[in-house]
């Protein structure tokens, strides 16, 4: 599910590229540009407000046991227009706001996701029967769709309420909150589950006013100056912290491994600082110094908490890296802010990195010895022991006819 959910999440680079590209501050403000700045803005906004179908599309490609990929997304992106009108048609959206995109129905993107896991369930359950017609198959889907839509319609004024105060509560305490999400995101990347609570906070959670949800649409397309709760204690981390970490492995490999190391780590510390890409630092200690990546974890979320402590508001649409800090500079509060925590923040991964691999011997890339490659001398001694060793004698016997 979480390969899966990650498919759409990709997307959103691009269209928050668009989107972004458009606005009245960049191209938008060119004359001109007006009409292509409208245009872009336009269509990267489209991708945001279909998103529940991307998701629904995302979780069919990753749930799909066999090799035919077209019935489980077909069945899934119907299980979504069925479950999703069954729910809009019990919670009518006001008059004035008929042309609302699917993103900003009730649930939003949450609905796609349920959608396509319980066609998956119902169409991985029921596909190789040979006495099921195709027909049938999705006969049976939208009728599933559409008895949980109709109890999910039922059950959303009390499930917005819940929401609705969820948010409040995180809020009123983003120092806790994005803390713990913080933490728990680091904490689920090696397995690919923190794709799911990625999803709900930033595409799903709070309501920024016009129907708009979640943390990414409420900062690109509100410009809503609390927004970035959920992605702004990821810049010190991405653009300073782990490539210092990826310093630290480097510097603290054995002396024989240390050009091969630092051909893996350094320009993958450049990727986290540039463009905030990860994965590729954290994966290469994850598993192999599980104590490195826990404090990685805490460190994470300890971030997320002091920026909005200090009140700051920063987010991107692909990663948080230094691109995503220049190119939403002017729509972020407080950004300058995040330069000298990102440096403190290097500082402080470089020294407990190092002083933790060498003080207890973690396993991180380098650090473990390469078998020496035998001598002249063994390899004579084991070449001339092969040939005194006595030959076999082979009888030949004869067949006869």
């Amino acid at each position: 599910m979480g390969q899966g959910l990650a498919l759409p999440i990709t997307a959103m680079p691009a269209a928050g590229l668009m989107l972004r590209l458009g606005q009245d501050d960049l191209l938008g403000r060119i004359d001109g540009f007006h009409r292509a700045a409208s245009v872009l803005s336009g269509a990267g906004g489209a991708v945001l407000d279909y998103l529940p179908v991307l998701f629904a599309i995302g979780v069919a490609l990753g749930l799909s046991r066999g090799k035919d990929h077209a019935g489980p997304v077909i069945a899934c992106v119907v299980s979504y227009l069925v479950m999703s009108r069954a729910v809009l048609i019990l919670n009518p959206l006001p008059a004035d706001q008929l042309d609302t995109p699917p993103a900003r129905w009730p649930y939003g993107a949450l609905t796609g996701i349920v959608a396509a896991l319980l066609a998956m369930a119902v169409w991985n359950r029921i596909e190789g029967r040979r006495r099921i017609p195709p027909f049938v198959a999705y006969g049976i889907v939208c009728a599933a769709a559409l008895t949980v839509g109709t109890l999910l319609g039922l059950a959303y004024p009390a499930v917005d309420h819940a929401l609705t105060a969820s948010t409040a509560a995180v809020a009123d305490n983003p120092v806790l909150g994005g803390g713990a999400f913080g933490f728990f995101n680091r904490l689920l990347l090696p397995l690919g589950l923190h794709q799911v609570p990625n999803a709900v906070v930033w595409y799903v959670a709070g309501d920024c006013g016009g129907g708009v949800r979640g943390d990414i649409p409420c900062f690109f397309q509100q410009h809503d100056p609390n927004a970035g709760i959920f992605m702004t204690g990821f810049f010190p981390v991405s653009m300073a912290g782990l490539p210092a970490a990826a310093i630290a492995m480097w510097r603290s490999a054995l002396p024989e491994n240390r050009r091969r190391v630092a051909a893996l780590l350094l320009p993958a510390a450049a990727m986290s600082a540039i463009a905030g890409v990860t994965e590729p630092i954290e994966l290469a200690f994850a598993f192999t110094a599980a104590p490195l990546y826990l404090l990685h974890a805490v460190l994470t979320g300890a971030s997320l908490a002091l920026v909005n402590a200090l009140d700051i508001h920063s987010g991107f649409v692909f990663s948080a890296g230094a691109l995503d800090y220049v190119f939403n500079y002017s729509i972020s509060e407080k950004p300058l802010l995040l330069l000298p925590i990102s440096a403190g923040y290097g500082a402080l991964y470089y020294v407990l990195f190092r002083f933790l691999i060498t003080r207890f011997n973690l396993r991180t890339p380098g650090r473990t010895p390469h078998d020496p490659p035998a001598d002249d001398t063994d390899m004579n001694a084991e070449a001339a022991e092969r040939t005194t060793q006595p030959v076999p004698e082979v009888h030949h016997q004869q067949e006869k006819r």
